[in-house]
């Protein structure tokens, strides 16, 4: 991620995993039903242990949570980057920032 772009990023907490391994991530701060509709197609990044930085995206929303997958998006856990687990941080440009 830019460094000196942090304001323009939206944390989000990795809460679990679906049947088909797709990873479910929860807002760190109050966002409404209708902004998280807004990000399915956005990009999400993760950064791995070696500071590697995965690109993925949002491909649905559940409730008050969105489905992020990285890579082919039927390979489930074949596609989930290391160290990614419940509890890990993901980032998603804000709706002012940078989409896709």
């Amino acid at each position: 991620m830019p460094e000196g772009e942090e304001a323009s990023y939206l944390d989000f907490i990795v809460v679990g995993f679906d049947e088909q391994e797709r990873i479910l991530v929860s807002p760190t701060s109050g966002i409404d039903l209708g902004e998280l509709e807004s990000l399915v197609g956005s990009a999400v990044f993760y950064e791995d242990y070696k500071s590697f930085l995965w690109r993925g995206r949002v491909v649905e929303v559940l409730g008050d949570v969105l489905v992020i997958v990285f890579g082919d998006e039927g390979q489930g856990g074949e596609n989930i980057p290391p160290g990614l687990g419940q509890g890990s941080l993901v980032r998603i440009p804000a709706q002012t920032g940078v989409r896709g």
